[in-house]
């Protein structure tokens, strides 16, 4: 009997989970969009997770899927922009991942990344830094990090540095530095914070969702849960 009983409670724990968290997103003190985070785990592993994207009178101006059971860091993943009707975002072909971006007319660009792909760097797309960052908080809190972060919309990446800022009992706050002259010239850095648990607590950069114009964008977004 409790062989029984031990054998249905690990299914029960090893059994997905979906839990929800929330995102604001201000420009100049101004809420400029909200985020709703559903993300399925199944123990440790994150699976799946759906993000979707409000103005702050509720309409929903963009979704991002991603599916997470063949890479964490390089996630197969689609954003659909709902403002131009434009989708993006990283597919696995086999063992290759390819990036691919797609207009409202359909004429879909691919970037195939193969072996070798951004110099050999720790490839990041979608949200696979932040599942990557939260179950290595303590070897990213000591060692500065070389990630490629992919930009499925251009076809192409840019690299950053993961660099430990400040580090407490309470907060670990990390710095994304570009490694690249262009790039600093509108996004001298990123700022992200976690608690030590791994949640995302607060971000503070350029945002992965363009404004109504298809202008970079650079917010701070505070975390609920």
């Amino acid at each position: 009997m409790a062989f029984l009983l031990s054998l249905i409670l690990s299914q029960v724990l090893a059994a997905p989970v979906t839990s929800l968290y929330l995102g604001k997103a201000t420009r100049n003190n101004e809420v400029v969009y909200t985020e709703k985070h559903e993300v399925t785990e199944e123990g440790d592993q994150v699976l799946t997770a759906l993000t979707t994207y409000q103005r702050p009178d509720g309409e929903v101006i963009a979704t991002l899927r991603s599916d997470f059971t063949k890479s964490v860091t390089n996630a197969e993943h689609e954003m659909h922009d709902r403002r131009t009707d434009r989708r993006y975002g990283v597919r696995w072909e086999g063992d290759t991942p390819v990036m691919w971006d797609r207009p409202k007319d359909g004429k879909e660009r691919v970037e195939r990344m193969g072996k070798g792909y951004a110099k050999g760097k720790l490839l990041i797309g979608g949200q696979g830094l932040h599942y990557h960052m939260r179950s290595r908080l303590a070897e990213f809190s000591k060692n500065e990090v070389a990630v490629a972060l992919l930009i499925p919309g251009k076809l192409d990446w840019y690299s950053f540095l993961v660099i430990p800022h400040e580090v407490t009992p309470q907060r670990l706050h990390f710095k994304m530095k570009a490694q690249s002259a262009f790039l600093r010239l509108f996004a001298p850095s990123l700022d992200i914070w976690y608690s030590p648990d791994g949640r995302l607590q607060r971000y503070k950069g350029l945002s992965n969702l363009p404004d109504d114009k298809g202008d970079n964008q650079i917010v701070e977004i505070e975390y609920s849960y």
